[in-house]
């Protein structure tokens, strides 16, 4: 009786090459490995897989929700931004406040920042907020 090797090497790698995170097509040919190289005489119960395969379809689904969380996050705190447009803020930069007069927003890898006149800051930076004072020698 001749005994065939237990899992196709050549297949795993290029499932973990394609990214550090599984898919479904990966899921799937992970799963044609296992089927293709197991016992014909130990074979595995059907339903075994059928679970498997339910859980990794619900763990892709929390994947994707947690995607579209991540990008509504990133949008409601680009709404905060834009509605200190115009605005004074005050800004921590190293264990300074600073006062700036925000201009404009900028999102940069998934990080919502405020442009001023001095530069950029991050939105988690500002600790203060108000109305831009008018001094009465500027009238």
């Amino acid at each position: 009786m001749e005994v065939s090797k237990v899992s196709n090497l050549n297949d795993i790698a290029t499932v973990s090459k394609k990214s550090d995170i599984l898919d479904k097509d990966a899921f799937l040919k992970i799963l044609t490995v296992q089927l293709r190289n197991q016992d014909p005489l130990n074979a595995k119960d059907n339903t075994e897989y059928i679970a498997q395969m339910a859980q990794f379809a619900a763990l892709e689904q929390m994947q994707n929700l947690n995607a579209n969380i991540q990008k509504l996050l990133i949008s409601q705190r680009f709404t905060e931004g834009t509605m200190l447009i115009g605005k004074e803020v005050e800004i921590m930069v190293n264990d300074k406040v600073i006062k700036e007069i925000v201009n404009g927003v900028k999102v940069e890898a998934n990080e919502v920042y405020i442009k001023t006149e001095g530069g950029m800051y991050k939105l988690d930076q500002v600790i203060g907020a108000g109305d831009v004072k008018i001094d009465k020698q500027d009238k």
